[in-house]
């Protein structure tokens, strides 16, 4: 009898719904989900880490923290603009063995195809149903935000109107975040500021944990974009900023930035 994994996830289920749309409630009343093989599972999310992968559930903490990187590490593919050298650095703390042991697991699962490829349907539907099953106190994360083209050179003002109704979606869903980059004007600089949760009991302010300024608007913009390819990214380089301050975030997003630029010796 051919094994269900051997057919296609797009020819055995709806690729467009979450993973594990076809499970039920249990009939008996407990919280609990029931699978097509009957067996029951207090979360989706138990379902998709210990019976769809076969991985060991650990302690509630670990549990959290395994399923919230893979969260991390298929939102980061799904992106596409991130690109392998830069996923290294910011989600594997720039360990090449443990990324490509990683990247071997999604694709034997499945998954991913391969290194440098993308998601595949299962992938996706599994990326949706982790997303969508996040704890009240976690922020949100993107998935089929608008995203703009990377560009060269100075902007004539082609791109200008379409770039800012992307902003502006992008705008709308970080201020679900518990930290937001913000495009402000800065004295007479243009700039960008990273914003962290906002403090106190009276009139929560949001600390400002980060600045940068730029000669012109472009420039400016430029980074910006390249922020906003990142917005899953934002929660936890809030955390960095916060924790260990502005330079710290500078010298990692320097470090991402060239991550993946070839050397020109020409």
């Amino acid at each position: 009898m051919m094994d269900q994994h051997d057919i296609p996830y797009e020819q055995r289920r709806n690729p467009n719904l979450p993973f594990g749309y076809w499970c039920i409630a249990d009939p008996d009343g407990y919280p609990y989900l029931i699978d097509e093989l009957g067996r029951r599972w207090p979360s989706l999310r138990e379902y998709i880490w210990c019976g769809r992968l076969g991985m060991a559930r650990g302690s509630n903490w670990e549990f959290t923290a395994m399923t919230e990187f893979l969260l991390a590490v298929l939102a980061a593919i799904d992106r596409r603009i991130v690109h392998i050298e830069e996923r290294i650095n910011d989600l594997f703390g720039g360990a090449w063995d443990g990324e490509r042991h990683y990247a071997s697991w999604l694709e034997g699962h499945k998954l991913a195809e391969g290194l440098t490829g993308d998601l595949t349907p299962e992938g996706r539907a599994i990326l949706v149903a982790l997303a969508s099953t996040r704890g009240a106190e976690a922020a949100p994360i993107p998935i089929g935000l608008p995203t703009v083209a990377p560009w060269r050179g100075l902007d004539g003002g082609d791109t200008r109107e379409e770039r800012e109704r992307v902003f502006k979606v992008n705008a709308a869903f970080a201020e679900n975040l518990p930290g937001r980059f913000v495009r402000e004007q800065i004295g007479r600089e243009w700039g960008i500021k990273l914003i962290g949760a906002p403090e106190g009991a009276n009139i929560p302010l949001g600390r400002v944990l980060w600045t940068m300024t730029f000669p012109d608007q472009y420039a400016r913009d430029r980074l910006f974009a390249w922020l906003v390819h990142r917005i899953d990214r934002w929660e936890a380089w809030t955390a960095l900023a916060s924790k260990d301050g502005a330079q710290a975030f500078t010298e990692h997003i320097l470090r991402l930035r060239f991550a993946d630029e070839t050397i020109d010796l020409g």
